[in-house]
């Protein structure tokens, strides 16, 4: 089976779009580093060994403290700041560790957006995790004094987060430019809400895999709530055996990126009607 290539839109760097993806792997590498040192509960017990990448900067770990959602643990870290050697400053955040953890226990209420009046209303969840995380995530980026473009960038879950943060920043450094990478993104808020996140004019792209479920979580319609996606969708299809294949920052995301002219991987299993079949 094969895969139509990639289409991008105007304005749409894939060289951008796979230094996101790229950073965001390194968000996931410092869970990863986090679980096998015994995942410590405080910051200051938690040695993060950085990204080899010549010249550049980085935070501390971004860490949500947080016990009310029950897919994630009470303290862990999130992602972090970084700073290229030309002075422009990425925001970067991961998802989850289990993707059918969170579409099982979050639900689908809206609180209106605090930090500014008359934006609209966000999914609670999301916005509850942000919260949680939202100062650290704003100071580890006046840490790195950014002196050019701003990134924000996201995968999974994390594109809640990246996409708060927009808000934030836009807010912090008017006088910078700002663009947007995010890889798999949920639904986010309501139709009001988007609308006023896309008045930003902050060009944000969303890189989604047709055959990847969380971007259609919430549904469109959920009880009484409506739900709208933000920003321009770049999408592709790579159809593998599961959820988490489908939805693999990795192994779907990533690799599309690196192979537009083919984004799905070949001799691999993917998911068929009534059976599963190898890729040739």
């Amino acid at each position: 089976m094969s895969s139509l290539p990639l289409y991008f839109p105007q304005d749409f760097s894939l060289s951008q779009a796979l230094l996101c993806a790229n950073l965001v792997e390194s968000a996931y590498d410092q869970y990863t580093q986090w679980q096998t040192q015994g995942k410590p509960r405080r910051p200051q017990d938690f040695t993060w060994q950085t990204p080899d990448m010549g010249g550049w900067r980085f935070s501390a770990p971004i860490w949500s403290i947080l016990s009310e959602l029950h897919f994630l643990n009470e303290s862990e870290p999130f992602g972090f700041a970084a700073r290229d050697p030309q002075g422009e400053v990425y925001l970067v955040f991961r998802g989850t560790e289990s993707v059918q953890d969170w579409l099982d226990d979050l639900d689908a209420d809206q609180q209106t957006y605090p930090w500014q009046p008359g934006l609209g209303s966000v999914h609670a969840g999301f916005l509850k995790l942000y919260r949680s995380l939202r100062d650290l995530a704003l100071q580890a980026v006046d840490s790195l004094q950014p002196g050019g473009q701003l990134w924000s960038c996201g995968h999974s879950l994390g594109c809640a987060l990246s996409s708060l943060a927009v808000l934030d920043l836009r807010e912090r450094y008017p006088d910078l430019p700002l663009q947007h990478y995010n890889f798999a993104s949920p639904r986010l808020a309501a139709p009001s809400f988007a609308d006023s996140y896309n008045g930003l004019n902050v060009p944000t792209y969303r890189v989604v895999n047709d055959s990847d479920v969380v971007p259609e979580v919430p549904p469109g319609v959920t009880g009484g709530w409506l739900y709208q996606h933000i920003g321009l969708a770049v999408t592709f299809t790579a159809s593998y055996a599961s959820i988490e294949d489908n939805h693999s920052m990795a192994d779907c995301y990533l690799y599309a990126l690196e192979n537009p002219n083919a984004p799905m991987r070949q001799g691999v299993t993917v998911a068929v009607p009534e059976a599963r079949v190898a890729v040739t």
